[in-house]
C-alpha cells in the first residue's frame, strides 16, 4: 500500500525555473493544450513576467504557486489563478508533473487554492478544459466545478459560482 504525502503550496519563484524544468518536462503533459516542454531558460523568462503579480493595466492579480510533496517540499507542479479585478469570474488552472500524476495531488492542490481564495471572498471560478482530458475534468469536479455548454479554443469551460 502506498503512502500519499501531504502537498502544500507556496509562492512561484524566478529560481525555480530549473527545477520546473524537469517537472514539466514530459511531452504527455501538452498532448491536450499543445506546446513543448519549456527550457529553464524559457520558464525563467515567463516566471520573471509572472512573479509581477499582475497586469500592466491593473486589471487582473496573478496567483502562481508552485506545489511542492513532502517535508523535503520537491516541486511537482504549479497552480495559478487569474483575478480579475472587476469581481468576474477567476479562472484557475493546475498541472502536476507526469511522474507524480494519479495519486490525488491535482486535486489537493486545487482544493487548497480554492480555499485560499475562499479566505479572500473568491468563490466564482472557471477553468478551461478540453473535452478529452478525463484527468483534468475529475480534477475540476472535485472542486465542485461544472461543465459549462461554453467551449473556447477547442476547450469546454466549467464553473463554479
Amino acid at each position: 500500500m502506498a503512502i500519499k504525502m501531504p502537498i502544500d503550496l507556496r509562492p512561484l519563484r524566478v529560481e525555480d525555473a530549473t527545477e520546473m524544468a524537469t517537472v514539466l518536462s514530459s511531452r504527455a503533459l501538452y498532448t491536450f493544450t499543445g506546446g513543448e516542454p519549456p527550457s529553464a531558460d524559457e520558464l525563467a523568462r515567463r516566471y520573471a513576467f509572472q512573479t509581477r503579480g499582475g497586469s500592466s493595466d491593473g486589471t487582473e492579480e496573478w496567483i502562481n504557486l508552485i506545489v511542492t510533496l513532502g517535508s523535503s517540499k520537491q516541486p511537482i507542479g504549479y497552480v495559478q489563478a487569474t483575478v480579475p479585478r472587476s469581481g468576474d469570474a477567476t479562472e484557475i488552472a493546475w498541472v502536476i508533473g507526469k511522474q507524480w500524476q494519479g495519486h490525488g495531488y491535482a486535486k489537493e492542490a486545487v482544493k487548497l487554492l480554492s480555499a485560499y481564495l475562499a479566505e479572500r471572498g473568491i468563490t466564482h471560478l472557471i477553468a478551461h478544459i478540453h473535452p478529452e482530458h478525463l484527468a483534468s475534468q475529475h480534477v475540476a469536479a472535485y472542486a465542485g466545478m461544472s461543465p459549462t455548454a461554453q467551449v473556447v479554443d477547442g476547450e469546454v469551460r466549467w464553473e463554479r459560482r
